[in-house]
């Protein structure tokens, strides 16, 4: 798959790029690159899946250099891994970093980001009274869309 140059994967790679320079960040090439596949994948993609759809427009690259163009996406908030997948998905609000919630279709893998800021604020408030300091949440629920619950996919 050749880097994506749809209009809608255009206009989310030109709003990451201004959230990044408003941050005084900078997305390199590859990054932009690599965040343009998860984009267009529209699931969660793997990072192997990622390096073999780099290989025709940049040729062999490193998976050392895809996964840290995966860590800094997921540090600053671009991305989200999908733990249950092993998979990164694009997040739908660059603009404001927040821990994710994510529907996941075990049929035919659709996954959906939902709003879930009191649900991230009440697990994050419950685990400093057992003294554990939480770095990172993630919260995936596993089921059927709407289509694989219909036969329609």
């Amino acid at each position: 798959m050749p880097v994506p140059s749809d209009d809608r994967v255009v206009q989310r790679v030109a709003h990451a790029q201004a959230v990044a320079t408003a941050r005084g960040l900078v997305l390199t090439t590859l990054r932009r690159q690599v965040y343009a596949l998860i984009v267009a994948s529209e699931r969660p993609i793997g990072a192997y899946d990622l390096l073999a759809a780099l290989q025709p427009a940049r040729g062999r690259v490193p998976p050392t250099t895809v996964y840290r163009a995966l860590d800094f996406l997921l540090e600053h908030g671009f991305v989200h891994r999908i733990e249950s997948k092993n998979a990164f998905f694009a997040c739908c609000d660059v603009d404001h970093p927040h821990q994710g919630q994510f529907l996941i279709c075990e049929a035919c893998g659709e996954t959906v980001e939902i709003p879930g800021g009191e649900l991230a604020r009440q697990l994050a408030g419950s685990a400093p009274a057992q003294g554990f300091a939480v770095l990172r949440q993630v919260v995936e629920l596993s089921g059927l869309c709407a289509a694989c619950q219909h036969g329609q996919r």
